[in-house]
């Protein structure tokens, strides 16, 4: 069966139901309040947001964090997707439903033995069908997983991944505060504190591919070259920001 015509993943497709989208309205609205209120937000670079669909990725220290940048760019959690472990989340029709009530998950395999059963390319697929519906983004964070607040990880490839082969910007982003707030390892918030989102100029995959049939060895270059170009724009402010 076409991936995209599985029934499993028919709410990343076109118009949501309106129950999905509903609680991810009402999500938004909660967040936005808590961003007044308890942890006053303060972007900085709205502008430079594309209008088309972009990949947002930044530094990533909290769970608040894709709250944080569907915030910063003042649009509700139906305007984004993330990547999760097909095995993970999918696999359970109840965990499936729960989560996608408040998020847009896009399901992408861990590979065994060097071998995914569920194709990156069918990945693809959903996310370009899920981005190219009223210009939806993609949230992704190179680190992997949520660092020390500071310390930039070395970056994964993902990203540039793709945005090369979606034909997508790359939107960097630095959030700076989200630690103090809702800290790794602590389960509830902490300390009301101000948090900065500084949205950076987008990277844009034609700069680093410039024809439209490339051999592997000019992708992997292109990856390899797309991946520092983000992950300098990311450290050198991040740096500034914590020094």
């Amino acid at each position: 069966m076409d991936v995209l015509q599985d029934p499993k993943y028919a709410y990343l497709l076109g118009k949501q139901r309106f129950y999905y989208k509903i609680w991810k309205t009402l999500f938004y609205i909660y967040s936005k309040l808590i961003f007044t209120i308890y942890t006053p937000l303060k972007v900085h670079g709205r502008e430079k947001i594309p209008d088309s669909s972009y990949i947002f990725a930044s530094n990533h220290n909290s769970h608040m964090d894709v709250a944080l940048l569907s915030a910063a760019a003042a649009k509700s959690f139906n305007h984004f997707g993330m990547l999760a472990a097909k095995d993970y989340w999918f696999d359970s029709w109840i965990k499936r439903t729960l989560v996608n009530t408040v998020m847009n998950l896009i399901p992408i395999d861990r590979k065994i033995d060097g071998v995914r059963k569920f194709s990156i390319e069918d990945t693809l697929m959903l996310c370009n069908s899920f981005m190219d519906y009223e210009n939806r983004n993609l949230v992704m964070f190179p680190e992997g997983t949520r660092g020390t607040p500071g310390l930039i990880l070395p970056f994964q490839k993902g990203p540039a991944i793709f945005a090369l082969n979606l034909k997508k910007p790359i939107l960097p982003a630095v959030i700076y505060g989200s630690h103090k707030v809702w800290p790794k390892g602590k389960i509830f918030f902490s300390w009301p504190s101000n948090i900065n989102v500084y949205i950076l100029d987008p990277i844009y995959p034609h700069s680093f591919m410039k024809i439209d049939n490339p051999n592997q060895q000019e992708m992997n270059s292109a990856i390899k070259n797309m991946t520092s170009a983000l992950e300098e724009k990311i450290k050198e402010k991040a740096e500034m920001l914590y020094e």
